[in-house]
């Protein structure tokens, strides 16, 4: 299975990468970021052979639904601010997802991901890492 870290190479989703390195069996592990710099140095830091990154704009909606798309999973730690374009672009493409950065203007994709037979968790996390 494949997950894609959107916003990967922020303090949630770097900590939610380092967690899926250590105690998950994904196959692939991408840190999603538009920060080329950072993002390497956090796949450089997992130091983990799954681990690998690729530069997202999620305000290039049509681009980043094509890059998404063939991911099982995303974990969006993208800022809260950016819940509505994140959502709107992981409802497109069809995976499933869980946001980590709490509640913001994802709900209204809900029909979406049910439509598509995808579940979507949102506000799961607000701090670094996966909060139980």
């Amino acid at each position: 299975m494949k997950v894609i870290c959107l916003g990967g190479a922020g303090r949630i989703c770097r900590e939610t990468a380092e967690d899926l390195a250590r105690f998950s069996d994904f196959d692939q592990i991408t840190i999603a970021d538009f920060n080329e710099r950072v993002g390497a140095e956090v796949v450089a830091s997992i130091n983990d052979p799954r681990v690998t990154f690729m530069k997202i704009d999620v305000n290039n909606h049509a681009d980043a639904v094509s890059k998404i798309k063939g991911y099982d999973i995303v974990a969006d730690g993208t800022t809260i601010s950016m819940n509505g374009k994140t959502s709107a672009i992981i409802a497109e493409a069809g995976c499933h997802a869980v946001n980590l950065n709490g509640m913001g203007d994802e709900n209204e994709y809900a029909a979406v991901f049910a439509e598509k037979q995808r579940v979507f968790v949102p506000g799961f996390g607000m701090t670094p890492g996966i909060t139980p």
